[in-house]
């Protein structure tokens, strides 16, 4: 069996890598490596009361790296 080299994948090609072989444990740590090695931008306070501004900034942010 040939071995994937995960990391010369994008993040959306190994994301649909993982959602076709579901049975890919090495790529689902891969995928789960790569994700929490980001930033994380959306720690937001319960009181901000620009609260939901901010969420629709990170969503839209994720949406465009994808």
């Amino acid at each position: 069996m040939n071995k994937v080299n995960y990391a010369a994948m994008s993040d959306h090609q190994l994301k649909s890598y993982l959602l076709t072989h579901k049975d890919d444990k090495e790529a689902f740590y891969a995928y789960m490596d790569r994700r929490k090695s980001r930033d994380r931008d959306a720690a937001i306070k319960l009181n901000d009361p620009a609260w939901e501004e901010k969420i629709i900034a990170v969503i839209q942010k994720q949406l465009g790296s994808d």
